[in-house]
C-alpha cells in the first residue's frame, strides 16, 4: 500500500507538471531546461512502476507508447529534430504560437493523461485518507518547485530579471519549425 501511495503521489505530480508546461503556466528558460534530461527517465520509471502496481491491461499499449517516447527523447536529447522542438516549445524562449504546434500539444497531453490514468488506477488501492495525504504532498511539491522564487520556473508575464537574462532568441535549429503548424490561425504567444 505504501508503494501505491508513493506512486499515486508521483503520478499526480507528473500530471500537474505536464499540465503546467502544456498550458505554459510556468516554464523554464531553454538554457536551464536543456539540463533536465534526467526528468524523462524519472517520468518513464514512475509510469512503468505505477503500471506494474495496478496492471490495468487496457493501459498497456498506451504505456508502451509513452515508454518508447521517453526513451527516444532521453536518448536524443537536444540532438534529434524532435527533441530540440520539445525542449524549445517547453521553454520560456519559445516565441511562436503554442497551441498550433499540434505534435507538441498532443504529445504532452498524451503523456499527461498517462499519468492521470495511472493515478486514478492506483487510487483504487488507497484509502480516502491516503489519497488526501498524497494530494497534500503534490500541492507542497508544486509550491516548493514551481512557486519557489529561487527556481527559474515562471510565467511569460512575470519573468524576474535573473531569469530573463537566461532567455534568448531561438535559432532555426532549436525551433525545428513545421511550416504547416506555424501557418495555422493561432495568435503568437497564445
Amino acid at each position: 500500500a505504501m508503494l501505491s501511495l508513493i506512486l499515486f503521489t508521483a503520478e499526480t505530480y507528473h500530471a500537474i507538471a505536464h499540465f503546467v508546461v502544456l498550458t505554459g503556466i510556468k516554464l523554464l528558460p531553454r538554457k536551464i531546461l536543456v539540463n533536465t534530461r534526467y526528468y524523462f527517465l524519472i517520468d518513464l520509471v514512475c509510469a512503468a512502476v505505477a503500471y506494474c502496481l495496478h496492471r490495468n491491461t487496457m493501459m498497456l499499449p498506451f504505456l508502451i507508447m509513452q515508454q518508447w517516447q521517453h526513451v527516444f527523447y532521453y536518448s536524443t536529447w537536444d540532438v534529434s529534430r524532435l527533441a530540440k522542438r520539445v525542449i524549445s516549445w517547453s521553454s520560456l524562449d519559445w516565441d511562436r504560437g503554442r497551441w498550433n504546434q499540434l505534435d507538441l500539444v498532443i504529445g504532452t497531453a498524451f503523456d499527461m493523461f498517462i499519468h492521470v490514468a495511472n493515478a486514478v488506477f492506483l487510487s483504487h488501492y488507497l484509502t480516502r485518507e491516503q489519497i488526501w495525504g498524497g494530494l497534500f504532498f503534490v500541492i507542497v511539491g508544486y509550491l516548493l518547485v514551481f512557486n519557489n522564487p529561487k527556481f527559474a520556473w515562471c510565467s511569460r508575464h512575470n519573468i524576474p530579471d535573473w531569469v530573463a537574462k537566461r532567455v534568448k532568441p531561438l535559432s532555426q535549429d532549436q525551433v525545428q519549425p513545421i511550416s504547416f503548424f506555424d501557418q495555422m490561425l493561432v495568435s503568437k504567444n497564445d
